[in-house]
């Protein structure tokens, strides 16, 4: 009998569908998971700049050009970084005076939209880069920050950067792990997890009971309030200028922004860049709506660049009779309608981030 048992436990554990591999923890389903039931969101999302925030160096995710008419960046007469392809990847290659000096290989990229700037993992940690993509120039640049006199290889890249440029990235005491020898360790892609919490509860559940309709054991964004949906937002698109208290990695929908960061308020010179939430506070739409961060913006949807949209979001509250642009006439109605975003929130230059 006891024979008997054992066999069959072992044979159920044979055939049952392994425990997920996300490096977060048992909690995690990974992404993967939600596809299964959310195939159209999945399918959008993946087109997004969170989705695409950080993913492995291959000629598809590289945006440059390697061609030889656009593949330099000239220093000066006898210096200049070249955007190479060889058998074992994609390399950015200092020359001086013809000769070659360093070449570093594109092992990760970071961004997909504005830009993108690389990282090469050398000896035991992860380097940026000195040459990024400007995607509006459709030309290579210094990486943010570098003089262009003053091109190395020598910045570290730190878990810190990781916390809001990816989903998750493990760590030991040396440092981060290789993700090339630890591919299970990292989390690359800003995951659907990252923002609506861990889901493995809820797959099982909902896999158990495919006719249950109401979703169990996850939080609703819905259910959020205000401030929570902000704070959601608030644990990466704050700036950098606050007191960490504890990792971003640990942050939860529905959790308090306060338990793992102090803000230090700098109203006097905030940057376009990372200080979304400390801007958004300021406006007069802010304080006298109960409007949020997604009020405007559709996470889910790659909306960059569709103007449209964000003007139909202004005009919900502000339509021709009800608090409409004060500059509005029959003559220019139509274009005023067509360039809310274009006067309330015009583009501007960030001074954190400089090529």
């Amino acid at each position: 009998m006891i024979s008997i048992i054992s066999s069959v436990f072992f044979f159920t554990r044979c055939f049952r569908e392994p425990e997920s591999n996300d490096p977060r923890g048992d909690a995690y389903a990974g992404s993967e998971k939600c596809v299964n039931c959310h195939k159209s969101v999945s399918s959008s999302y993946a087109h997004t700049a969170h989705f695409l925030s950080t993913r492995i160096a291959s000629e598809a995710s590289v945006i440059g050009s390697f061609s030889k008419d656009s593949n330099e960046l000239f220093v000066n007469d006898s210096t200049r970084m070249k955007m190479e392809k060889r058998d074992s990847g994609l390399y950015q290659v200092l020359y001086v005076n013809n000769k070659q000096v360093t070449a570093r290989r594109f092992d990760l990229v970071m961004g997909a939209v504005k830009g993108q700037t690389y990282l090469n993992w050398y000896g035991s940690g992860l380097f940026q880069l000195p040459v990024s993509y400007i995607s509006a120039l459709h030309r290579w640049s210094s990486s943010p920050g570098y003089a262009l006199a003053g091109l190395n290889f020598t910045r570290t890249i730190t878990k810190d950067c990781f916390e809001c440029h990816s989903s998750f990235a493990n760590r030991d005491e040396h440092g981060l792990l290789d993700f090339r020898i630890n591919p299970e360790s990292w989390v690359f892609n800003i995951d659907c997890e990252r923002c609506h919490g861990p889901a493995a509860a809820h797959v099982r559940f909902q896999e158990d009971h495919p006719d249950q309709k109401q979703a169990m054991y996850i939080m609703s964004f819905k259910s959020l309030s205000r401030q929570q949906k902000i704070d959601l937002c608030a644990v990466c698109h704050s700036g950098n200028n606050n007191i960490l208290l504890k990792s971003r990695f640990a942050f939860k929908m529905g959790d308090s922004l306060k338990s793992y960061m102090i803000p230090i308020p700098n109203s006097n010179s905030l940057d376009v860049h990372g200080n979304q939430t400390q801007l958004l506070s300021q406006s007069k739409c802010f304080r006298m709506s109960n409007l949020d961060c997604s009020t405007c913006h559709n996470t889910h949807v790659n909306e960059r660049g569709i103007s449209n949209v964000f003007n139909g979001h202004c005009q919900e509250c502000h339509s021709p009779g009800n608090h409409f642009c004060t500059t509005a006439t029959d003559s220019n109605i139509v274009f005023i309608k067509n360039n809310c975003t274009r006067c309330h929130m015009p583009e501007q230059a960030s001074n954190v981030i400089s090529f």
